[in-house]
């Protein structure tokens, strides 16, 4: 069974909660921000498509346990106004002397039809192929289940397959973590499956992973994190975005942090991690850009340091050069991160013993 039911009606309930707090309407936002192709350094455009949101997050099994981007969605979302949004947002921030990474989010799924009609993706891609020269790579999320054939046939027909990035939010290649800890809602499984196909068609894959998932340690979070990049890649996947928990509104998670049940990963961490697979895969890509980083509730050391160690993940992510990690100003708060991990380790059998 890939729920627990138990805990996946405590995440319903405090979902439905928050539900009937979304605004009717939403307008698509875009921006550009600076981007690592697997060629080098670029520029991407993001866009934000206001649908209906992750169907999985509205289904009777709540969605996963530390995500609140369902709040942001609309709950009549306006198809013929995105089209037109999307269509000037984007003649507008592309430069033509450029190359770019096209990121279309839906904070869920933009091959689940129920989010994105076919017709509506068909129009985007449509919408896409005058700068096909300036796009370098076009990445859309999406759980495994919606990597069909048939949607894989629909994006070579419209686009360069060989562009397209599939971006699968995995975040562990343990089960029990994401039936026990994330409700996920699929397993390791599903991912692999998922992958083949996608390789299939010859376009490719970036596997998210989350960094401390609620009841893993920070220390159990490490090991899991190293092991399910060892899965990935033994796959034929070459791009992994370490993504480090930050606490969403009106999650299951921020529950747990408002009683203090829960504190976010250290940058510390982050550093050691991307260091780390970084030598033992030269040839991996590897993302850590993490959201809402030095504040409360991102990933953060001491404050004193954060905004050093945040612009370092950064610039390495950029560049994809190690060393950038290596010679890092010393803080107080170092010593502060060995001895959390050290307790993490002597406790690192709580995760397997929860009940719910």
């Amino acid at each position: 069974m890939k729920i627990n039911p138990s805990f996946s009606s405590i995440i319903h309930s405090y979902r439905q909660s928050a539900l009937s707090k979304r605004s009717t309407s939403r307008r698509l936002v875009a921006w550009v921000e600076d981007h690592r192709l697997r060629t080098g350094p670029a520029k991407a455009i993001v866009f934000i498509l206001p649908t209906r949101g992750c169907s999985w997050a509205l289904s009777r099994s709540g969605g996963c346990s530390i995500c609140g981007y369902l709040y942001d969605n609309p709950q009549k979302p306006d198809f013929s106004e995105m089209l037109s949004d999307f269509s000037s947002k984007l003649s507008s921030l592309i430069d033509p002397s450029l190359s770019y990474s096209i990121k279309l989010f839906t904070s869920g799924s933009i091959l689940d039809s129920l989010e994105v009609p076919n017709h509506v993706l068909i129009s985007i891609l449509h919408e896409l192929q005058p700068y096909s020269s300036n796009i370098k790579e076009l990445v859309l999320e999406s759980r495994p289940s919606y990597v069909t054939e048939e949607k894989l046939t629909l994006l070579r027909d419209h686009f360069d397959i060989s562009k397209v990035e599939i971006a699968i939010g995995l975040e562990s290649a343990n089960n029990a973590i994401l039936r026990d800890s994330i409700n996920k809602g699929f397993f390791w499984e599903d991912f692999e499956h998922a992958t083949k196909r996608v390789f299939s068609f010859g376009a490719k894959i970036k596997a998210y992973l989350l960094f401390k998932p609620p009841f893993v340690s920070e220390f159990d979070s490490m090991l899991d994190v190293f092991n399910s990049v060892r899965q990935v890649v033994s796959l034929g996947v070459d791009t992994v975005s370490i993504n480090a928990i930050n606490i969403q509104r009106d999650t299951y998670l921020s529950s747990l942090f408002d009683k203090n049940l829960y504190r976010p990963p250290f940058l510390w961490s982050l550093v050691h991690i991307c260091r780390e697979l970084s030598t033992l895969y030269p040839n991996l890509r590897i993302i850590c850009d993490p959201v809402a980083g030095g504040k409360k509730r991102g990933a953060h050391n001491c404050g004193s340091c954060d905004s050093t160690i945040i612009q370092a993940l950064k610039d390495f992510t950029l560049s994809q050069d190690p060393n950038i990690l290596q010679d890092l100003p010393t803080c107080s708060c170092k010593l502060e991160w060995k001895s959390y991990l050290f307790h993490s380790k002597l406790n690192n059998n709580d995760f397997f013993s929860l009940s719910f």
